[in-house]
């Protein structure tokens, strides 16, 4: 299922609580893990990680 949410806040907020807790902490997780030159984003309706176009423009 696709979230229409814009922000990653977003997203969360639109969760059931009960899915939301779990979430949340797995993005923590995430975020204090993530390599440099990495970004979290909204893709295709979720949670994305990604790395920077600006960082590598020639892919």
């Amino acid at each position: 299922m696709q979230s229409e949410a814009g922000t990653q806040d977003e997203y969360l907020d639109s969760l059931p609580e009960e899915r939301r807790e779990a979430i949340a902490e797995v993005r923590e997780t995430i975020l204090r893990n993530l390599p440099e030159g990495y970004e979290e984003t909204m893709q295709y309706g979720m949670l994305s990680y990604v790395i920077s176009l600006g960082r590598y423009p020639e892919t």
